[in-house]
């Protein structure tokens, strides 16, 4: 009896261990969810704003590119409000997205020759989508400095289930004040903490006249 009791009452304190785990995961991945949708709020509405900034520019030059844009525009926005959504987009789209997002800043730059883009390495993987827009428009914020010259380099690398992303641009403003960056970069580093924990690194290097971030990704639990 002393036996069936103790079994009985060790099985009981296991269920009721494993019962309470399972609530205390749940409502720990609800809260991550919840933090990434909020996240994820906060960028459209920043990236809206910077590119409207953009196309307001052009037509108050009342240039022939503002039509191009407000088309370019259009086809940003059915990508984030149309397939954002989905957990994983493949990466192929997403650099499409990223290029498309250049071409429209290149409509509004004076002289875009110092703007430079190139990707390397297979594209059949899964990511999260806009996660690496944020890196991007920070570089077409503040890769101009006050006499008009633009340079930016942008790397993206695939190689054994890794992405590599370099952006690099020149600066006279952006080493001042970290809240420079604007919401764009904490917005990301937020949601590579919480989309990938010790799985990817991230390294910023700022000087006087530069802007530099370094981000690798392990991409294998999306294959």
């Amino acid at each position: 009896m002393l036996l069936f009791f103790a079994l009985s009452t060790c099985v009981k304190l296991v269920s009721e261990w494993y019962k309470s785990e399972k609530e205390r995961t749940l409502v720990a991945s609800q809260k991550i969810n919840s933090e990434l949708s909020f996240l994820k709020a906060q960028l459209n509405p920043h990236f809206l704003f910077n590119t409207l900034n953009s196309i307001y520019s052009l037509a108050n030059k009342k240039s022939d590119d503002t039509t191009v844009a407000i088309v370019t525009l259009s086809e940003l926005m059915r990508y984030m409000i149309y397939e954002a959504n989905e957990e994983f987009i493949s990466l192929e789209k997403e650099i499409e997205y990223i290029k498309n997002y250049i071409s429209l800043q290149l409509l509004r730059l004076r002289n875009s020759s110092g703007v430079k883009i190139n990707v390397h390495g297979s594209l059949k993987y899964k990511i999260e989508p806009l996660l690496l827009i944020s890196f991007i428009e920070n570089a077409f914020k503040y890769g101009i400095d006050y006499k008009g010259k633009t340079e930016i380099r942008i790397v993206i690398t695939t190689n054994n289930h890794e992405l590599y992303l370099e952006v690099y641009n020149i600066s006279s403003l952006q080493n001042l004040d970290n809240k420079n960056s604007g919401i764009g970069l904490e917005n990301i580093k937020n949601r590579l903490n919480l989309l990938y924990p010790n799985a990817h690194t991230l390294e910023i290097t700022k000087s006087e006249k530069s802007f530099e971030i370094s981000l690798k990704i392990n991409l294998k639990r999306n294959k």
